[in-house]
């Protein structure tokens, strides 16, 4: 026998999403059959969309790639020629500040690049007269929602500066949106020279964002992006990137924030603590988090549990009632859990 058809929507307009999938699988939620566009609709501008990071980032050029690897690999490239160029050919070594997180394949099979602690003494202490940039990502979730000091990045800043390097933010897991700015770094007001945007959550091609002086370290030929990942993108990009977005963003993060924070205060015994912000939130679990992910699975809401961090990462497209919905879900489920004991 089939499943029931979904209750359509009630008469204050709220929309009904069962599952709720505030896992990060996806930054937008899919269209329905009406909204996906038609036949006739212009064909995906890749060159627009690249204006469109650039409106709304430090750059002042942007190229689409087919994956988050192949930018990788850009940069590499990108970064040595530029130093090249400048007569500095001898700066090919790119130093990256990992966490626990492994060294993307494309790093970890170059000799000339090497992973970093996230202490600035330590960078220091490694730059020597080959070294050509520093990489970073200013939000990582490989453990937990876990988001760089802002004076760590100002004190790479300065050192790249200081040295001449390339300063590099990974912004894939963080970027377009998610932590209520455009990208996660502005909220530290520090600014990258290089930018990687993407691949993941529904975003089926990867950016490389440069100023006009590393652009010119650009290799001249460079993989092209399918038809069909333009169009796809295209709805990421104009959903992440919608006058207002910004503001939009930041209420909904606040009510998301508002019910963790909360439900964390009142099970003290199951929560140690809230990280993340705008709709990038995460509840510290006292208990096993994949345990509790699993039994809100089982109650239709979907989170992701990171390492001892049970994220919440819905949607660009979600609206108010479908937050308040998640939170009541999570609500009963934790209301059903004996007192951890100490």
């Amino acid at each position: 026998m089939s499943e029931p058809a979904p209750e359509p929507p009630g008469e204050s307009g709220e929309t009904s999403l069962a599952p709720f999938d505030f896992s990060g699988a996806c930054l937008i939620a899919k269209p329905g059959p009406a909204q996906e566009p038609s036949e006739t609709a212009p064909a995906p501008d890749a060159a627009a969309f690249a204006d469109l990071l650039v409106a709304h980032s430090f750059g002042e050029t942007a190229v689409l790639l087919p994956s988050a690897a192949t930018v990788r690999r850009v940069i590499l490239d990108t970064i040595r020629a530029q130093h090249r160029i400048a007569g500095r050919p001898k700066r090919r070594e790119l130093l990256v500040c990992a966490g626990d997180a492994p060294l993307p394949p494309e790093f970890a099979g170059d000799a000339e690049v090497s992973r970093m602690p996230d202490e600035i003494g330590a960078v220091r202490a490694a730059i020597g007269p080959k070294t050509g940039g520093l990489f970073v990502a200013p939000v990582r979730l490989a453990a937990g929602i876990e988001m760089l000091p802002g004076s760590f990045l100002a004190e790479l800043r300065e050192a790249a500066d200081e040295y001449g390097l390339a300063l590099i933010f990974d912004e894939t897991d963080a970027g377009l949106g998610r932590t209520g700015m455009a990208f996660a770094h502005e909220w530290t007001g520090v600014t990258p020279d290089l930018m990687l945007v993407g691949e993941g959550a529904g975003l089926p091609l990867a950016a490389l964002v440069l100023t006009a002086k590393w652009a010119r370290g650009l290799p001249s030929s460079l993989p092209v992006v399918g038809p069909d990942e333009l169009a796809e993108a295209a709805c990421v990009l104009e959903t992440a990137f919608a006058p207002g977005f910004e503001g939009r963003f930041q209420a909904l993060g606040w009510l998301l924030e508002d019910r963790l924070a909360t439900l964390r205060y009142r099970r003290a015994d199951l929560f140690s603590g809230l990280v993340g912000t705008g709709l990038m939130q995460g509840l510290v679990c006292t208990v096993p988090a994949a345990d509790l992910a699993a039994r809100l699975a089982e109650a239709g809401l979907v989170t992701r549990p990171l390492g001892p961090v049970l994220a919440f990462l819905p949607p660009l497209t979600v609206e108010e009632a479908q937050i308040a919905a998640a939170a009541d879900i999570l609500e009963r489920v934790v209301a059903e859990l004996e007192p951890a004991t100490p």
